[in-house]
């Protein structure tokens, strides 16, 4: 069986980590798939952080489908040159009619259960802008035959907003790293003195409600003066985000209370969280995030909004603030730097959680099982 894996799309995110993943394991195994690679030159790099060579006949695109019409071309001639069975978009949208039977990865969230906060996120600019990319990126999910998520959710939300058949649509969870479960570890409770880093590990995505963070630090200083604290990000130095969070830091006096140390590569996540002393997710709308899993495996206790997507993944492993509430996540920080119990217990709960999730093995079996099962005959699908 030949499949094209595409993940010519990709640029960052955690989805980076998991695509990644997936093709460190293509190149382990022989699954009598002979696979053909289309990626961009950021997956090309991460796999390079891991010292992966990948076969001859590879392509790496320098530009990327969703921006350059001749990145699309050049997809669609290698497709037809090398005339797979199967095309596997790992996460789209590919942006590309394939000529074989296509089966898609979504993981955007926006387009299956996106609310009314996380749009909220995006005002006073931007959510016009992003109601249409997203109607547009929804247009290119449906010009497939078959789409694999990572939550029941998701596949409810596709089927109902996009008018897919469910029976088309495949749950297959995310994932933990392998890096990370090698490097399993638990962090100490802080001593007195101590400078407490709270890790924020994210792209520069509006509905992760970044914004947020220097509203919780000055929170933090005015109800422990005497707490000595950073807030770590992950941003890029010249992203509109980043330099608007670093604005709002400055205006608010709490810029000393911040250290972005800009995009971290995949194969250093377990360092980054190995440096920090809580996991913290302010984020409005995921699908699946694998902060959650990582965190759990690196030992961190996690601090996130208390929204149902948070719930369905970490259950009791986490500790839950009122979303867009800077006060309510200072609340909830200082009662978990206040209790060891707390501490020690939020970092067990989340060992016996993280089993839960298919290890990357496990995952990448699902898919290899996925792609033999369909037929890879095109059946097209009425739009109602």
């Amino acid at each position: 069986m030949k499949v094209l894996l595409n993940t010519s799309t990709l640029h960052k995110g955690g989805v980076l980590q998991t695509s990644s993943a997936f093709i460190l394991q293509t190149l382990r195994h022989d699954d009598g798939i002979d696979w053909i690679y289309v990626m961009s030159r950021t997956v090309a790099r991460e796999l390079a952080q891991f010292g992966a060579e990948l076969p001859a006949g590879s392509f790496v695109l320098d530009e990327l489908p969703s921006h350059s019409k001749s990145a699309r071309r050049d997809v669609a001639a290698i497709e037809a040159d090398a005339k797979p069975d199967c095309v596997f978009t790992f996460s789209g949208p590919a942006y590309v009619r394939f000529r074989n039977f296509h089966v898609i990865g979504c993981s955007n969230p926006w387009i299956t259960h996106s609310t009314l906060t996380a749009y909220r996120s995006l005002f006073p600019k931007g959510w016009v802008d992003n109601i249409g990319r997203n109607l547009y990126r929804a247009y290119w999910f449906m010009q497939a035959d078959a789409w694999v998520v990572q939550t029941e959710t998701a596949r409810l939300g596709l089927a109902r907003r996009l008018r897919r058949p469910l029976e088309r649509i495949t749950v297959i969870s995310n994932t933990c790293g392998e890096h990370y479960l090698n490097a399993q570890s638990e962090k100490p409770f802080p001593q007195p003195g101590q400078t407490v880093r709270l890790l924020c590990f994210s792209a520069p995505y509006r509905q992760k409600n970044l914004d947020l963070l220097p509203h919780l630090a000055r929170e933090l200083e005015r109800a422990r003066p005497d707490l000595d604290f950073r807030i770590v990000t992950t941003l890029p130095a010249e992203h509109e985000v980043c330099r608007e969070l670093l604005a709002l830091a400055k205006r608010l006096g709490v810029e000393n209370r911040l250290e972005n140390l800009g995009p971290v590569p995949v194969a250093r996540g377990p360092e980054l969280y190995k440096s920090c002393d809580i996991c913290l997710l302010p984020t409005l709308l995921e699908t699946f995030s694998a902060n959650y899993p990582e965190a759990m495996a690196m030992g961190l206790p996690i601090v996130t909004t208390d929204l149902g997507f948070a719930h369905d993944v970490c259950d009791d492993a986490a500790l839950y603030y009122r979303a867009r509430d800077a006060r309510a996540a200072a609340a909830v920080i200082l009662q978990l730097l206040s209790d060891r119990n707390l501490w020690e217990r939020q970092i067990a709960r989340g060992k016996e959680v993280l089993p839960r999730f298919p290890t990357p093995e496990e995952r990448y079996r699902q898919y290899i099982r996925l792609l033999k099962e369909l037929q890879p005959v095109r059946e097209p699908v009425a739009v109602l």
